[in-house]
């Protein structure tokens, strides 16, 4: 593990092949505290917040905090360019933590409130959904290389230096806290529900380089659905994000602005053993936004804007998504 080159390698080809597959078929901080997007929910449940849109700060500080997420979507009722449509507008209000442990590991916790919203084009009726989300939680280890040593230099002490590099394991569960309503499965975006009534696991390998101005992360994710007491099912799904960032120093604070891509893959919904027709789909977003550092407090914003999308047979069409937060480090 003295060279990490390999495994960045291996990360930058995996988006690589994630790009071509989808052409052929249509986070005052120092950066050597490299941080990571952690995951936090998906498209098809949970009130339609995506799994890739993160559960972290650039910062890999641990902290404490709320975060607002504002997502729209437009979906028609038909196979016809005039067919009936609707609005949903999800408004998400987060409390979200990451906690340490030991020295190599630590937790990340979030509870989301939901406040949803359906505008219906040929009615003058309005659906409203609020409540309690689906928390979230997750135990994660942090594996940090050390440089690698010089034969022809003074020989490294007992204690080596690190190295820039780091890589993260991350499992963890959703939990059941959100209302499921089976009533509200045969629109066509099934994901408007306060959450999704299963038990589901999350698995997650992340790869961090922080340097004293420049860093990048990436992170990759898979959620394992369970099904819920109405036998209803949640498609599996894949979520990656790739964020680069640049550090500005300040007298008294920092500014980070940040690029970058993130995307979801989701399986087909299943229910009593049956998958269900145009259900599944993936989305590919481009990343914009900054995070800001004043002695504990750190604040962000993230705009993700669709650059390609093919969800629910393309009758579920995903607008720009925005999210603000506020974090106090512990």
């Amino acid at each position: 593990m003295q060279n990490s080159r390999p495994y960045i390698l291996s990360l930058i080809s995996i988006f690589m092949a994630f790009h071509i597959g989808w052409g052929k078929e249509t986070r005052s901080c120092n950066l050597s505290h490299e941080g990571i997007m952690k995951p936090f929910c998906d498209l098809c449940g949970c009130a339609t917040n995506s799994g890739s849109f993160g559960f972290g700060t650039l910062s890999n500080s641990n902290f404490i905090g709320l975060r607002y997420v504002h997502q729209s979507f437009e979906s028609r009722d038909g196979i016809f360019s005039d067919s009936p449509s609707s609005n949903e507008y999800l408004n998400t209000y987060q409390l979200w933590a990451q906690i340490p442990i030991l020295q190599n590991i630590y937790a990340t916790a979030s509870l989301p409130y939901q406040d949803l919203k359906r505008k219906f084009e040929n009615r003058s009726i309005e659906e409203a959904l609020n409540g309690i989300g689906d928390a979230s939680v997750m135990g994660w280890y942090k594996w940090q290389f050390y440089k690698k040593e010089d034969t022809v230099a003074v020989p490294y002490p007992v204690t080596r230096p690190l190295s820039k590099h780091s890589i993260q394991f991350g499992v963890g569960a959703k939990l059941p806290t959100g209302e499921f309503e089976e009533r509200l499965t045969d629109r066509v975006n099934p994901g408007f529900q306060v959450g999704t009534g299963s038990f589901d696991g999350i698995f997650s390998l992340g790869y961090n380089y922080g340097g004293d101005k420049i860093g990048f992360n990436a992170l990759l994710t898979y959620y394992l659905k369970g099904a819920n007491k109405n036998d209803y099912r949640f498609g599996n799904q894949f979520s990656y994000v790739g964020t680069s960032f640049y550090r500005i120093p300040f007298n008294k604070f920092s500014l980070m602005p940040f690029l970058g891509i993130s995307g979801d893959i989701y399986n087909e919904i299943e229910q009593f053993g049956e998958r269900l027709a145009d259900t599944d789909g993936r989305i590919l977003n481009g990343t914009i936004g900054a995070e800001c550092t004043l002695n504990r407090v750190i604040l962000g914003a993230n705009l993700a804007v669709p650059v390609a999308q093919d969800l629910f047979g393309d009758n579920v069409q995903a607008q720009e998504r925005l999210s603000f937060y506020v974090n106090f480090s512990l």
